[in-house]
């Protein structure tokens, strides 16, 4: 009941509990254990999670139609089974709405954890008021150059091919390999840094934060 109640309960507290209503000391790899099984019970494990993916996109595509899915599978030793490796997605509003923002698509990425790694690409853009407006999600092996070249193909391919497009991002080498080589497919394509990236670096070179802050406003 108190992993139903809440996903995110700590392994301690379910130790507590344990000795609470049982009287009973388990070990925290007991705990562990037992919190994993009822979590699958509840919501099923990682490997059906996972192959209920592609018919999740397809009840999607079918809701609201013009959402666009894409995968990157390679092939396994059995001729007939594919490995996924990466999947590309936009929904139709984000689509939609992102004619209505400013030119801009905001980049970025962060590593997934639990049982299957990978890295979340997410590209945002800002409506009128500053606000972000998420366009494009991605799932991939990690922040590689070769990972990073088929989420912007993707984006221009069936997203948007709109001209004079400014791109934020960081100064990671992948990503900035990828963009030296997409650039030159989109019309009057820009690339620019992070301004909150440039701060960050700007600090840890000069040790001050009140001129960081400057900095961030410079760029605002």
């Amino acid at each position: 009941m108190r992993v139903t109640a809440d996903l995110g309960i700590p392994i301690k507290a379910l130790m507590k509990e344990v000795v609470s209503r049982f009287g009973y000391t388990v070990t925290y790899r007991k705990a562990w254990k037992a919190k994993q099984i009822a979590m699958s019970r509840i919501y099923g494990d990682w490997e059906g999670s996972c192959k209920e993916l592609s018919r999740w996109f397809n009840v999607v595509q079918w809701y609201l139609p013009g959402t666009v899915v894409r995968y990157g599978a390679s092939n396994h030793d059995n001729i007939d089974t594919y490995i996924l490796d990466r999947v590309f997605w936009s929904f139709k509003p984000c689509i939609d709405g992102f004619g209505f923002c400013k030119p801009i698509l905001q980049v970025d990425g962060t590593f997934l954890t639990r049982k299957y790694n990978g890295t979340l690409l997410i590209a945002s853009s800002q409506d009128g008021n500053r606000r972000i407006f998420p366009i494009v999600f991605a799932i991939a092996e990690g922040e590689t150059k070769e990972a990073w070249k088929w989420f912007f193909f993707n984006i221009r391919s069936f997203v948007t091919q709109q001209a004079n497009i400014c791109i934020i991002s960081d100064s990671g080498t992948g990503l900035l390999s990828a963009l030296r080589t997409e650039l030159s497919q989109w019309c009057n394509a820009h690339s620019v840094f992070c301004i909150r990236h440039v701060a960050s670096n700007f600090n840890k070179e000069f040790c001050d934060t009140k001129l960081k802050e400057k900095v961030i406003q410079m760029g605002m």
